[in-house]
């Protein structure tokens, strides 16, 4: 075969030629290494998917065939009929470019491989990683469950990270697991860490932002997991037909895709030989990351790693939750110093001289150590603050920026020089105009807090900046006295400073009780604005105040905010009891309820409650906020249940295709079987009831396979009377082994649809009713036609069922045979239905019976 073949070995390797052709780490070409990591191996198909036009140049380390031979091969001669049909199954109008998606596991040349694939510019990309042990799918669903349960209780940031720094330690075995978060500089800090000795450890050391290029940052938003099981690995270079520069192919989804050699060297200098990191993302921002660290070779398992993934985005969802929580009880906290001072200035004829006299308070606005009150050159001072000509002084430098109406740094000196002789006192300042016309400022002050970090080594930029593309080489701790700059203002703070500033300046002449709805209308607003339901409560728990969404839910608004008729009894129950607790200790509470919506549907709800005080630390009531768990729960379920299905489906779609083969030989067989014994009669009929079932069986097995694989069948017309008959010949043996008897009504009704299913859907149907009775009994089977819609009912005088079994008939997987059943015929039977825009109906009585229809529209309108 003459084949031209080009290879990515023109862009040599070496970390000294990459930095030889890059002028810093954001040029280097990370997304198009030209290479892949070499314990696994990559195809690359034609645009029709048929043939390879590309490989690694390992693959033939794997496949056993010369690389001249795997290029521009059939992927029908290279890869096993389980891949095939995987490949077949995909559905590429809803497939997400450049997202890559798990095929399975699956035995290639005697061995086990993990296949992976996606899309870049229209073509496919294969990715195969050999399995060197066996993960049960079912014990990384019971860890990724009892994960959910687990970080559920626990109530801060702290714990949270620690647990999936653990869990991620025991799933990997890797000898060293970090959790590490960015702070607005981009540095990483490691807040939580799992060691079993052999690498040092890294708890409390800094990272620099340095460390991590901007490009790498990116990368790690669009693929949350990477690993690199061996440091020491020799790249495979992209080798593909024809004159492409394959070296220049976007690997940027790739799971193989090779690392940079700077990166290497910088795990060499760090004493790892293998690693992988896990992304933390909150809104869209990478909040952190999960690494592990191992001191010789390791591979993690597809499988593992994406239960790693999952659990972690499980992990960020908790996180944003537990932010959320605190974020509102700060801003209830905010909101009562806000009306207490508020309400006590707005009491005062002169606003200005109620704002002086609570000067003292003031700082209570955003936490500070000290505030100030300036007006037309006169100040007022509180708590810990520069003297009066400095504050003056500043502002001075506000009235230089009069578009400036609110300001705010933890490093003042950086943005007004000679505050470094106040730094010891005010490195934090945060200010907002309250007047266009006057000079007029409110101030509050945060001291300088000297900190050292210690960071892992002494940060590359710190020590030579030419030396910008080479990695550290020591990662010893290294410490630096951090000055001048102060704790930073939370978002909470400021919103409460800009929320304080707008009250003062709509306060003016206004009288206090003007001032008192102000205030309340500000926290009905904010109230209103948040996702969750929200009431005020008095110690006794009866209902003072009620927020948008707590009105649409159905809930009360008057009485006990636990005693609600929506609740569940025993939710109800230990709601009173937890609540009762609460008040009597003074302390935070927090719980799970389930109640009925508006619309009827249940919900599940996250309930917490905090105290807020007056002025002298009286408590004055509580906040309790409702927080909806229900989508997160669903997704949860949706996640375990769609796995479940995605197995089941692939097994039945292999079992089948492997009993049909088998089925066809035997009906050849039987034919050549028939010609031998045409003198005898008896013989001859034998082998025609057998031929008969044996193309009944498999009938049976092509329809599965065709469910499995979900394709779509040519409706047709029948009746209902060849639908009963095909049925009832089909389930005669189970008839007549449990004595029931069967009657028929009404054989001459049109039905139009794909029979197969149709059929498929009665049969279940009637089968069910047979496990129904107990020996002996009756079915009725009935059709009729009326309107625009028809029907055939299954009836039997079976053992019925209760409303809690009915609730679960339609969901995968539930059964109520035991051993005898899978779950899954009422499932598929409505899917068959909803395809044939028809549905199921169910009447059910316990003890008396049951009455399933199939109601489809009738065959002139279908």
């Amino acid at each position: 075969m003459n084949k031209q073949l080009t290879s990515s070995r023109e862009l040599p390797n070496p970390a000294d030629t990459v930095r030889a052709s890059i002028e810093n780490c954001e040029d280097e070409p990370i997304r198009i290494p030209g290479s892949i990591q070499c314990h696994g191996f990559l195809l690359l198909l034609n645009e029709e998917q048929t043939g390879v036009v590309a490989a690694s140049e390992n693959a033939p380390d794997f496949l056993k065939i010369p690389l001249n031979l795997i290029l521009g091969a059939s992927i029908d001669a290279l890869l096993e009929r389980e891949i095939l049909a995987a490949l077949a199954a995909l559905d590429e109008a809803v497939e997400p470019v450049a997202q890559v998606t798990y095929l399975g596991s699956f035995p290639l040349r005697q061995e086990l491989y993990s296949v992976a694939t996606h899309l870049v510019e229209g073509q496919r990309v294969l990715e195969f990683e050999r399995i060197e042990r066996l993960v049960s799918l079912e014990l990384m669903n019971a860890i990724t469950t009892n994960f959910v349960s687990r970080i559920g209780r626990l109530s801060t940031e702290a714990d949270l990270c620690r647990s999936l720094t653990r869990e991620v330690k025991d799933l990997t075995g890797f000898h060293r697991v970090l959790l590490y978060t960015f702070d607005e500089a981009g540095h990483g800090t490691v807040i939580a860490e799992e060691n079993d000795g052999p690498l040092p450890r890294y708890l409390g050391l800094r990272f620099p932002a340095s460390d991590i290029p901007k490009q790498a940052r990116e990368l790690y938003i669009a693929n949350t997991v990477r690993i690199i099981p061996n440091a020491g690995y020799v790249p495979s270079p992209i080798v593909g037909l024809g004159n492409r520069a394959w070296k220049t192919f976007d690997l940027s989804s790739s799971i193989l895709r090779s690392v940079s050699p700077i990166h290497i060297e910088y795990m060499k200098n760090m004493g790892t030989m293998a690693s992988m990191s896990i992304s933390i993302v909150l809104e869209g921002r990478l909040w952190g990351l999960v690494s592990g660290h191992h001191a010789e070779q390791r591979t993690v398992p597809y499988v593992v790693r994406s239960t790693c993934d999952l659990l972690t985005k499980m992990a960020a969802t908790q996180l944003i939750s537990l932010r959320n929580a605190a974020e509102l009880e700060r801003a209830v906290h905010f909101h009562t110093v806000q009306r207490k001072l508020l309400t006590r200035i707005a009491a005062e004829k002169n606003y200005v001289s109620a704002l002086m006299s609570q000067v003292d308070e003031l700082s209570q606005v955003t936490d500070a150590a000290g505030s100030a009150f300036v007006i037309d050159g006169q100040c007022v001072l509180g708590g810990e603050t520069p003297d009066h000509t400095n504050v003056l002084q500043l502002a001075r430098w506000m009235d230089e920026r009069p578009d400036l109406t609110f300001f705010e740094t933890r490093h003042l000196e950086n943005d007004v020089p000679w505050a470094s002789e106040i730094r010891k006192i005010a490195s934090g300042w945060l200010v907002v105009r309250i007047s266009d016309v006057r000079q007029a400022y409110l101030m509050w002050f945060r001291p300088e807090v000297l900190r050292t970090i210690t960071w892992a080594g002494e940060p590359v930029g710190m020590r030579d900046a030419q030396r910008s593309l080479h990695p550290r080489a020591s990662f010893a701790a290294w410490q630096e006295l951090v000055q001048g700059k102060s704790v930073p203002w939370s978002a909470t703070e400021k919103r409460s400073a800009q929320e304080f500033r707008l009250a003062a300046i709509t306060i003016g002449l206004k009288r206090a009780e003007e001032q008192a709805e102000i205030g309340e209308s500000r926290f009905q607003e904010l109230t209103h604005s948040l996702p969750n339901l929200v009431c005020a409560v008095d110690d006794s728990g009866h209902i003072s105040y009620v927020n948008q969404k707590w009105r649409d839910s159905g809930l009360t608004v008057a009485g006990a905010w636990c005693d609600q008729p929506n609740f569940r009894a025993e939710d109800r129950d230990r709601c009173l009891q937890q609540w009762e607790a609460a008040v009597s200790t003074d302390s935070p509470f927090e719980t799970e309820v389930r109640f009925q919506h508006l619309r009827g549907s249940e919900g599940l709800y996250l309930v917490r409650a905090v105290p807020f005080r007056q002025s002298n630390g009286v408590r004055a009531g509580w906040i309790v906020t409702f927080t909806d768990l229900t989508e997160r729960r669903d997704r949860e379920i949706a996640l375990r249940i769609a796995e479940k299905l995605t197995l089941s489906a692939r097994m039945t779609s292999v079992i089948a295709h492997e009993i049909n083969n088998p089925l066809q030989a035997l009906i050849n067989i039987h034919l050549l079987l028939r010609q031998e014994v045409l003198e005898n009669d008896a013989a001859v009929g034998y082998v025609r009831m057998a031929l008969t079932e044996l193309e009944r069986i498999s009938g049976i097995t092509k329809q599965t396979i065709r469910w499995s694989k979900e394709s779509s069948s040519q409706p047709d017309e029948t009746t209902s009377g060849v639908l009963f008959d095909d049925v009832l010949r089909l389930l005669a043996a189970k008839l007549q082994n449990r004595n029931v008897r069967v009657d028929i009504e009404g054989r001459d009704v049109r039905l139009r649809g794909v029979v197969g299913q149709l059929r498929q859907v009665l049969a279940n149907l009637v089968s069910n009713s047979i496990d129904a009775l107990p020996g002996g009994g009756h079915i009725h089977l009935i059709a009729r036609a009326s309107g625009e819609e028809a029907s055939i009912s299954v009836e039997d005088n079976g053992t019925g069922m209760t409303e809690a079994v009915k609730t679960q008939l339609f969901e995968p997987f539930f059964t109520t045979k035991g051993d005898r059943g899978n779950g899954l015929g009422l499932y598929i039977s409505q899917e068959i239905m909803e395809r044939h825009r028809g549905k199921l109906v169910i009447e059910s009585a316990a003890g008396v019976g049951t009455r399933v229809s199939m109601v489809l529209p009738v065959a002139s309108s279908a």
